[in-house]
């Protein structure tokens, strides 16, 4: 047996392949059937954040969040329906339902309606 403690080591060291970058992020995007935040990365791979709509509106003490056209109406079923005049009154930008028209106002509903030609009621 031969004693290789005093051998000498030696080490070369050569440049490698530079490993290859993390992704990073190409599109960001929200899913609005999901309801979710949705990362796309530059490798292709898209990663799904959950809950981003009801924690935004949880932190701001409701459970969702509405939507405003560029006008700043409330926009409600895909139509502005409610929106604020030049002097800060209410307006109702799609019109309400009419006695005249044949709307038949359900008692209790809450729904605002035009009692015919007279003022706005609460059904």
């Amino acid at each position: 047996m031969s004693d290789l403690s005093n051998v000498p080591v030696s080490v070369n060291v050569f440049p490698g392949q530079t490993p290859p970058a993390p992704p990073g992020i190409s599109g960001i995007s929200f899913d609005k059937v999901a309801g979710n935040l949705l990362f796309t990365f530059s490798d292709g791979t898209e990663k799904a954040v959950p809950g981003l709509a009801e924690a935004i509106a949880s932190a701001l003490g409701g459970a969702n969040l509405a939507v405003l056209d560029e006008e700043g109406a409330l926009v409600l079923g895909g139509k502005p329906r409610l929106g604020v005049s030049q002097d800060g009154n209410l307006t109702c930008l799609t019109a309400l339902p009419d006695t005249t028209d044949g709307y038949e106002p359900v008692s209790g509903s809450g729904e605002l309606y035009l009692n015919g030609s007279g003022p706005v009621q609460v059904a």
